[in-house]
This record gives structure tokens, sequence and C-alpha cells, in this order.
């Protein structure tokens, strides 16, 4: 168990000495917390297993408090960042020895690439400011021939601690036809496909991909994100496209217009 003893208490100096490295003196609210941790397989043989690594980069608001344990709550279901951190390193942990314990011979293990997993999550700010943006990135790999990469963006008007659906800016997004005719004719330019062309003639699964709710909001248009094997293949990988806000703005309810003055996004000039 040495080596495994080894690797928490390494994990922990490199917390420290990231925390460390963040200027109070610039005045931020938010910092980023830093997290390595090995998991080995077998832990008795000490440099013979295979191995979970799982990293940590993580956002954490500190201030003003009101606002700093709504962000940290609706990031991590917890206002504190170790218990988030703990409670992701005993899930792994668990997941990684129940799913492989069937496999007992060393020798096997060794050999395996598969054995090898990785997790790794990152939170970073896409557009700061009292209408936030967030992108939380995972990066994982259970097994098979690949990893999955996957995104998450969180779209937050700080000013009433609320966590914006894309339903607060559109009537019915999802069941309007006006909306999807839009949606689809920018997958069509993204997947290169000339005008009248089928999306299954692109990269695309379906002529009618179900629309995603993982969006966020640019000074150009909403941005809207599907992650791999969604509506295509994964070696498509992520899909990621900007509808502009004059085409879809008079499809937007006024509330919806008014929530985006809080991105410095003004649709009524």
């Amino acid at each position: 168990m040495k080596r495994y003893a080894v690797c928490c208490v390494f994990a922990l100096i490199v917390l420290n000495s990231a925390c460390v490295s963040v200027s109070r003196s610039e005045k931020s609210p938010y910092n980023h917390w830093h997290y390595t941790f090995t998991v080995l397989l077998d832990p008795e043989k000490l440099n013979d297993s295979p191995q979970l690594d799982i990293a940590l980069s993580l956002l954490y608001m500190e201030y003003p408090a009101e606002q700093a344990e709504y962000l940290n709550d609706v990031l991590y279901s917890t206002s504190s960042f170790d218990v988030y951190k703990d409670r992701i390193i005993q899930e792994q942990r668990k997941k990684y020895r129940s799913s492989l314990s069937e496999v007992t011979e060393p020798s096997i293990r060794k050999n395996m690439a598969g054995f090898n997993w990785r997790y790794a999550e990152t939170v970073n700010i896409k557009s700061p400011g009292q209408g936030l943006i967030l992108e939380r990135d995972f990066d994982v790999y259970s097994g098979g021939p690949h990893g999955l990469y996957t995104k998450r963006y969180y779209v937050i008007d700080m000013d009433d601690c609320k966590l914006l659906k894309i339903d607060d800016f559109f009537s019915d997004y999802q069941r309007d036809k006006r909306i999807r005719d839009i949606v689809y004719f920018e997958l069509g330019k993204y997947s290169g496909l000339e005008s009248g062309q089928k999306l299954s003639e692109g990269i695309f699964f379906s002529d009618e991909p179900e629309l995603t709710f993982n969006f966020f909001v640019t000074s150009e248009g909403l941005g809207l994100h599907w992650d791999p094997y969604q509506i295509a293949p994964y070696s498509q990988g992520n899909i990621e496209v900007i509808v502009p806000w004059q085409v879809i703005r008079p499809l937007m309810l006024v509330g919806g217009i008014q929530l985006l003055t809080k991105f410095g996004i003004y649709l009524f000039v």
C-alpha cells in the first residue's frame, strides 16, 4: 500500500502549491483548484499495476458569499470543494476496481492498455460578468477502443442567482419548426452541404436530429453544442454551431432578449 499512500500525498502537495500561486491582490472572486490522484488496480503490486489517473482542475468561487454559495452548489452540489473532490475520487475508484475485479490474472492486466483508465474534469470561465458562462469538460477513458470527451455549458444570471435554460429565451424551442429549420440550416453549413441536401447526406445520423439544450450565448449568436455520438459518429467529435441573432431574434421571447443584456448583448439596438 506504500505507493498508493504516496500518490495521495502528492495530490495534496500539488493542490496546496496551486492555491498559494493565486494572488489575492488581483481580488478575483474565482480560483482554480487542481488535484491529481492515482488509484492502483493492484495496490500490492507497487510497480506492476494498471492504474486509474484522476485529474481535476475546477473553478471555485470565494465571494460574494451568497453568489459563491449558489455557484458552487450548482457546479458541485455542495459549497465544500473538498466534499466534491472526495466524492469523485471515491466514485471513480469504486467503479474502476469493481469493473475489473473479475480479471484477476496480473499478467493479463499488465499487458492490456484498456486497464489504464483516466478521469479528467475541468471547469473554465468562457465569459465573465454578472451574466456568467462556464464550460465544463470531461475526458474519460474506461476501456474500449477510445475515450469519450464531453462538454457542458452553464449560462448563469449571477444577479438573480439563476441557472438559465434555453426555454428562458424561447417559448417552444424543441417543437417550433421554424427554430428547427434555422438550426438544421446551420448544421448543413457545418457539414459542408449544399442548399437542399438532406443532413443525412453529410455527417449526421438523421435528417432531423434532436435539438440540443446544451447552449451558450455570444455577441454573434446562440451557440449550440452536441457531444460525440449525439447526432453524428464519434469520429466527428464535438459539434458546435452559432445561430446568428438576426436570424433567430424574431422567434425569441421579449424576456429572453432582455436577459441577453446581462451578457453585454443588446438586440434592441
